[in-house]
C-alpha cells in the first residue's frame, strides 16, 4: 500500500536479518519486493577528546589493520607513513580516568540490489547474501569501525569488542 515501515530487530550483521525474518516465516517474496534497506548498527565507545593522544603506528600494526579490514582496504587510500598518526586512551578528569567518553555509532547498510532480492527468493545462505552484500558496495559493521580507528575516533579494542561477525 506504499507505507514505509522501519522496524528493528536483534542481529549480529544486516545479512544476518535476512534469514532471521525468513526463520520466522515472513514470504520470500514480499519481503523481496518490499525490501530497499537494512541497517544494522554498533555503538562503541569512543576516544576522549580532551587527552586521547597520537601516535605513530609500526608497520606491522598498520599491516594488521589493513588485513582485519580485509577486501577494499585500498579504496580508503590510507598509505603507511611517517605522517601517519592513530589516536590511543590517555585518561582525565573529563572521562574519569578511562580514557573514553561518549558513543559512536558503527554502521552496515545492505541495499535491497536486484541480487539480493533474487537471493531472498532463493532463501540462500547467510554467508552468501554478505558476500553478494559486499560485492553491492556494503560496508561491515568491522570496516567502518576501522575506518573510525584510522579518523581518531576509537581505537580497534573497542570495535573488536562489539564487532561479532
Amino acid at each position: 500500500t506504499g507505507h514505509l515501515v522501519f522496524s528493528t530487530l536483534h542481529t549480529n550483521s544486516a545479512p544476518e536479518t535476512i534469514t532471521r525474518l525468513l526463520d520466522m516465516g515472513m514470504n520470500p517474496l514480499n519481503f523481496a519486493d518490499a525490501l530497499l534497506l537494512i541497517v544494522a548498527q554498533r555503538l562503541v565507545r569512543t576516544l576522549c577528546k580532551k587527552c586521547k593522544e597520537d601516535y605513530h603506528p609500526n608497520q606491522e600494526e598498520f599491516d594488521a589493520l589493513a588485513k582485519e579490514y580485509g577486501d577494499g582496504f585500498e579504496n580508503l587510500n590510507i598509505q603507511y607513513s611517517d605522517d601517519l598518526m592513530l589516536k590511543k586512551p590517555v585518561g582525565c578528569n573529563n572521562c574519569n580516568d578511562t580514557g573514553y567518553a561518549g558513543r559512536t555509532g558503527l554502521h552496515e547498510c545492505l541495499e535491497g540490489t536486484d541480487d539480493i532480492k533474487r537471493m531472498i527468493m532463493k532463501q540462500s545462505l547467510v554467508e552468501d547474501l554478505r558476500k553478494q552484500a559486499i560485492s553491492d558496495g556494503m560496508t561491515t559493521l568491522k570496516q567502518d569501525g576501522i575506518y573510525k580507528v584510522f579518523k581518531g575516533d576509537c581505537d580497534l579494542k573497542q570495535v573488536m569488542a562489539v564487532c561479532i561477525v
